[in-house]
């Protein structure tokens, strides 16, 4: 087909896809609604080759994330060992610390200059078969017989675009919310979409960099867990030398309350809590950062702002006839085993585009396995 393969959203699913796309020798239309690449992955701090702070996603588990391992090792990129030498303090509600003395090992490992070295690796791979337009929203999709109309809207305005078949990679609650489909997709499957939290939607993470490590000559690790906040959870977030010394921690505080303080007294609440934990030297960053993604509303709905109580089990995705053989879901909450983590933004990716592509087979050759001459 003379129209292109489109794929909306520019995470690291939708890059991994294109990038896959692109080696299978199609035409791709990479569309974000972002000014900006990568989704939920987001490093602060200095350009591409020097150490940032993971506002999104930090970590990946060589052992359980092999699509990860695979993609940091072709694209040449390195990593390290999470920072877990000395002890880790616990904050009571009272205020009261307590010093545990054993390390917690995890065995996560991060990408030298932040997980958004992953993006922008990808992104140098794209060739000119991928056109990739940010700040471009999906705003509907409609079957025809020879593929899928797109109404898209950018800043020069709305306009069509026909696609021979369709990559989504919207978390199923975005997908709900915002996207109108004729055929329409049956309601119950657009209440599960409603119903399947967006993973790290609703959380904040805080960080802050210093010019040197203060705490490791301490004797901490960094870590720390919190019962009286605003940050439940904080970790040494430095680079493998300890060269650019930072901390970052979850703000377990909820959304609402974060609204309602606004982001520069949430940053000097958290602040105070590294004080609290770390001594007078945490007062002094040279410099500090807060998202708060359930504040960004192409992460986050407001279903997201729910604390949730455990990990969800996510579903592998699925397309209602007739829009099986024109759209395929990808995302890490499509995938079944790894969803919310980076390793299943890769697997759902890789999962479409086989699929996909099995598909453009059967166009080429027919049910059968013959040539189809009506192409």
């Amino acid at each position: 087909m003379s129209h292109p393969v489109v794929v909306v959203g520019a995470g690291l699913s939708g890059l991994q896809a294109s990038c896959l796309l692109q080696q299978a020798g199609l035409r791709v239309l990479l569309v974000e609604a972002d000014g900006r690449a990568g989704g939920r992955v987001m490093s602060a701090g200095g350009g591409a080759g020097a150490h940032r702070v993971d506002m999104g996603p930090s970590w990946f588990w060589p052992d359980m994330n092999p699509r990860v391992e695979r993609l940091v090792q072709q694209l040449q990129l390195d990593h390290f060992p999470q920072f877990t030498e000395g002890a880790s303090l616990v904050e009571a509600p009272d205020g009261q610390l307590y010093k545990r003395m054993a390390g917690w090992s995890q065995g996560s490992q991060r990408i030298r200059g932040g997980t958004q070295a992953l993006v922008e690796a990808l992104l140098a791979r794209l060739t000119d078969q991928v056109q990739l337009k940010l700040g471009t929203r999906l705003l509907s999709m409609a079957l025809q017989a020879d593929g899928v109309a797109l109404t898209l809207q950018g800043v020069a305005g709305t306009w069509t675009q026909l696609a021979a078949q369709v990559i989504v990679t919207l978390p199923p609650r975005l997908f709900a919310q915002d996207l109108a489909c004729s055929p329409a997709w049956p309601g119950e499957l657009m209440q599960a979409m409603h119903a399947t939290p967006t993973w790290m939607a609703g959380h904040a993470k805080f960080a802050a960099v210093y010019a040197q490590p203060f705490w490791r000559e301490a004797g901490l690790s960094g870590m720390a867990m919190s019962q009286r906040g605003p940050m439940s959870e904080i970790h040494d977030a430095s680079d493998e030398h300890g060269a650019t010394a930072a901390l970052f921690g979850f703000v377990g505080a909820a959304p609402g309350y974060r609204a309602g303080v606004g982001r520069e007294a949430l940053m000097q609440q958290s602040l105070a809590q590294l004080v609290r934990l770390f001594g007078p030297q945490a007062a002094t960053p040279l410099w500090c950062d807060l998202k708060d993604w359930a504040q960004a509303p192409l992460t986050a709905t407001p279903a997201d702002h729910r604390p949730l109580s455990h990990h969800p089990a996510y579903q592998q995705a699925v397309v209602p006839e007739p829009w099986r053989q024109r759209v395929w879901l990808a995302g890490t909450e499509r995938s079944a085993q790894f969803g919310g983590y980076l390793e299943g933004a890769l697997d759902s990716a890789e999962r479409a585009v086989e699929g996909l592509l099995a598909r453009r087979r059967v166009d080429a050759l027919g049910e059968h396995g013959l040539p189809n001459m009506t192409e």
